[in-house]
């Protein structure tokens, strides 16, 4: 009888990183389309807000819950071959809805099927990659959302300037627009990228030495009872990094359009290839001297740099608004982005180095729920609040921007504080890293 092949943990790694680039290239689609989707749909500026944010991050978060558990039930590969399938499918939909409505339905399809990729991956990456190289691998998936939203602004560039020149643009038979082409291009490869991740292999779900039983609803509650404040503190650690970087990747286009008088076009082509840059740059020196001293015995290592990183990226995002240049400006967007993503590259880690792994896919979903729900839902909104109701001048964005992300980061570094002194890592994990 033939043995069974092995898994490759790199290939899989690769697989995932390419999916997760994906799934933050579709969820960002709508945001660089907004203005010819507002102008031939007629659709008003909350109805776009609800689209791209609020509606998006409920379903995001909410949905994680449930298939947190299945992930630590269920067939892991085949469960994030599934949201692929279902995020691509419904990119590709939008490209035919024809109202506010449609659209609405099409864009909870691609959050539903974005929300089951993550705790699908973070749980096989644990179990594929011991606790020593965990910090690693996890930022090398990480690196795929960072990726998705440089490219992002990249092709948003791209769009802006085939619609300023639209005699050159072929539209397709059957379809009257260009960003109803841009939703199936950028929609149909994922499901090629699908049935990629379903031929994957299946790891067993532990890391120590022997697996154990499903965890139940009772040991699940004892275990996030017991452990409330070093869960909680590091939830809420990331939720408000993820604060200061979803205002960052909402509202700094804004401020050099406004402050400098930057072209789009020129905003999307710069900034672009800058936020992938500073931000998997980040990722890997982040996870590297994470997973080194936690090799040298360091077990509260990843807390500890989660700490450092915030407080020293708030001094940088507090300067901005008083850069007097755009060079300047850039730099230090540049540096703020490359030190908040060492909280990214740690965070996750750190969450997984002290979840028994019978719990992983439940633990990341809640992690997930709370950094969607802060991150994403509260952070570009109390900036556009700050900026329009309590500054009462647009050209103030810029102001607006650095007192969130500045006082998110802040607060950041003080629960990763807490972490730090209740920090411990679970049994199995602490084997792993000895050997």
């Amino acid at each position: 009888m033939p043995l069974p092949r092995p898994i490759n943990p790199s290939y899989t790694l690769g697989v995932l990183t390419i999916a997760s680039t994906l799934s933050y290239l579709d969820r960002q689609i709508l945001g660089l389309l907004a203005e010819p989707l507002r102008q031939d749909l007629h659709l008003t500026d909350l109805q776009i807000g609800l689209l791209q944010g609020f509606t998006f991050a409920i379903v995001l978060a909410t949905a994680g819950l449930p298939l947190g558990r299945w992930v630590d039930t269920g067939n892991r590969v085949r469960i994030a071959a599934v949201g692929i399938a279902l995020w691509s499918i419904m990119t590709a939909a939008c490209g035919f809805a024809g109202s506010f409505g449609a659209l609405l339905l099409c864009r909870t399809g691609v959050a539903l099927g974005e929300a089951a990729l993550t705790p699908a991956a973070y749980s096989l990456i644990s179990d594929l990659f011991p606790t020593r190289r965990r910090g690693l691998a996890i930022s090398i998936y990480s690196t795929g959302a960072f990726i998705g939203a440089g490219l992002s602004l990249v092709l948003a560039a791209t769009v802006l300037h085939e619609l300023s020149s639209a005699g050159n643009v072929f539209v397709p038979p059957g379809m009257q627009h260009i960003w109803q082409m841009v939703f199936v291009f950028i929609g149909l490869p994922g499901i090629a990228v699908a049935l990629w991740a379903a031929s994957l292999k299946e790891p067993r779900k532990h890391s120590g030495a022997t697996p154990g039983p499903i965890a139940g609803t009772v040991e699940i509650r004892a275990y996030f009872l017991d452990n409330r404040v070093e869960l909680a503190s590091l939830y809420f650690c990331l939720a408000f990094a993820a604060t200061q970087a979803y205002s960052y990747s909402s509202w700094v286009p804004t401020v050099l359009i406004r402050t400098f008088h930057m072209p789009p076009i020129a905003v999307g082509f710069s900034l672009g290839p800058l936020f992938i840059a500073s931000s998997v740059s980040g990722l890997i020196f982040g996870a590297i001297l994470g997973d080194g001293l936690v090799r040298r015995g360091f077990a509260a290592a990843r807390p500890i740099l989660m700490c450092g990183a915030a407080l020293i990226a708030a001094l940088f995002t507090a300067a901005m608004p008083f850069a007097s240049t755009l060079n300047a400006a850039l730099v230090l967007i540049a540096i703020a982005t490359f030190l908040s993503t060492i909280i990214v590259a740690n965070g996750p880690p750190a969450l997984q180095d002290i979840t028994p792994s019978r719990m992983r896919g439940i633990s990341s979903a809640v992690g997930i729920l709370i950094v969607t729900l802060v991150g994403m839902g509260v952070g570009p909104t109390l900036v556009g609040f700050l900026s329009q109701d309590m500054l009462g001048d647009p050209s103030k964005i810029g102001v607006a921007l650095s007192v969130v992300s500045t006082a998110a980061l802040i607060v950041s570094s003080a629960l990763a504080l807490v972490a730090i002194f209740n920090y411990k890592l679970e049994p199995d994990n602490t084997a792993a890293r000895a050997a």
